[in-house]
């Protein structure tokens, strides 16, 4: 079943960016003080605004039909009221993440002038705690990454069916540039959609309608991923990774510095790594403390850990287990607007063709390492 599509001024969209775990919790919605909290910009610059100047259509919901796998793809669709022709960008979610996630980021290019689709993969809604994230993750097969391929490929086939179905679509989307983002396991998709390649084999997933991609805490060399140094070597298209200092995932080998690594092993052409002072894995979900909140609650499991007791009463008189999770998230949700600003701008230089992208990528920020080869 199809919802009904909605037209809405960005400035009226509810942020409910998503991560691995959930797409119903609580966002980081001040887009305002995020942007000049992030970075020296102008406050009349298209980079630091608080919405671009479309409003935003969307289509929620929507759902293709694969025969070949008889599978159902729910998709979501933002798009730019104004204007026709634009460039097209499908993001890839986290693990266990949905199309209603990462509205955040949908909703801020698409008022920039993107027709943005977010996809639902079959992991959608599998994690509910962090022991259970792992354990799925740990469990995905070769099959699982062609198939989150495969979905991205098969969006791509169905432009055309989506532009039939939805007349307010006619026109939009320029098949000629297209980018691919993703998150965590969705930047994974979309760096074997952009030409990195698993081993053993070389399997290749390329798809050469795609022209960029955006790598958000990507995975370096690991061999339960299918990927080697060599993996990367393939990876041609425009690229840019975003990861943070405080970057890190399910497993202790999954620092910040290992993925690093996928801009480090890329061959050099059009490759910016943006490394995010106290950006943790959820600040690009536009919804930093979901996993600092994971953290914490089963760090309460753990009696006395974190807490002062009064001997006498065995009454908590001082409780710090969320302190240390609420400074993180804070200073993660800040950065947000960093995010947002640099993906913008790279979208604009690889997709948009607008020589204003490259400034703000070259732009110095306090808070962000910026490297391009």
């Amino acid at each position: 079943m199809i919802r009904r599509r909605l037209i809405i001024p960005l400035c009226l969209v509810l942020i409910a960016g998503a991560c691995a775990s959930s797409d119903n919790a609580n966002d980081d919605n001040d887009y305002s003080s995020q942007m000049s909290s992030s970075s020296d910009a102008s406050p009349k610059s298209r980079y630091a605004a608080a919405a671009g100047e479309s409003p935003v259509g969307a289509i929620p919901d929507a759902v293709l039909h694969d025969n070949d796998r008889n599978k159902d793809l729910t998709i979501s669709i933002d798009y730019p009221t104004r204007g026709t022709a634009h460039p097209l960008i499908v993001f890839s979610p986290g693990f266990g993440g949905s199309n209603r996630g990462y509205i955040g980021l949908a909703s801020w290019w698409a008022s920039n002038g993107y027709v943005v689709i977010r996809a639902s993969h079959a992991d959608a809604g599998r994690v509910q705690d962090l022991r259970s994230l792992n354990d799925i993750w740990e469990s995905q097969t070769p099959s699982d990454w062609r198939n989150r391929v495969r979905d991205i490929t098969f969006i791509l086939d169905s432009l055309g069916t989506l532009e039939q179905r939805y007349p307010e679509l006619a026109g939009k989307i320029d098949h000629a540039r297209i980018g691919v983002g993703g998150h965590s396991y969705g930047a994974y998709t979309a760096m074997l959609v952009g030409g990195a390649r698993t081993f053993p084999g070389g399997t290749s997933y390329a798809d050469p309608r795609v022209k960029a991609i955006v790598a958000m805490s990507p995975q370096g060399p690991s061999e339960t991923r299918g990927l080697t140094n060599e993996s990367f070597t393939t990876l041609r298209v425009p690229a840019l990774f975003m990861t943070g200092t405080m970057d890190r995932g399910v497993t202790d080998a999954e620092t910040p510095d290992w993925r690093r690594q996928a801009f480090e092993l890329s061959p050099a052409g059009d490759k910016w790594l943006a490394v995010l002072e106290g950006a943790t894995h959820a600040t690009f979900t536009g919804r930093s403390d979901q996993f600092l909140e994971m953290q914490a609650r089963e760090q309460d499991a753990q009696i006395g850990r974190n807490t002062v007791v009064d001997p006498a009463t065995g009454a908590i008189i001082e409780d710090r287990r969320p302190s240390r999770a609420q400074n993180m998230a804070l200073r993660a949700r800040a950065t947000f607007g960093t995010v947002r600003a640099l993906s913008l701008a790279f979208w604009d230089t690889y997709l948009g063709g607008d020589a204003k992208g490259r400034e703000e990528l070259q732009r110095t920020r306090g808070n962000v390492e910026l490297k391009s080869k």
